[in-house]
């Protein structure tokens, strides 16, 4: 079964100087892969990076295992939430 690749429609520009366009192509060819797809992927690769602390995070096994044991721990009862809870919504009224 072929993988489906999605349809590169957008065309980005940039000028660099021969010096670094040379050095790409070199690091590109030692990848075996084109320049176009050798800066996309070190850009991509980089941009996860920059942006991993929105989307994951990393903690150690203990708050982990603390965490997980405060989700599966019984729902405590909060007298102040039972009786808020009780009244009528400001919608309601």
């Amino acid at each position: 079964m072929a993988a489906v690749v999605p349809a590169k429609e957008e065309r980005l520009a940039i000028r660099i100087a021969p010096e670094t366009k040379d050095l790409l192509r070199r690091a590109a060819e030692r990848q075996h892969a084109s320049l176009s797809n050798f800066i996309v992927r070190a850009a991509l690769d980089r941009a996860e990076i920059l942006l991993a602390d929105e989307t994951r995070f990393v903690v150690p096994q203990e708050m982990a295992d603390a965490f997980c044991a405060a989700l599966d721990a019984p729902a405590r009862d909060i007298p102040s939430l039972t009786r808020l809870f009780a009244e009528k919504s400001v919608l309601d009224r």
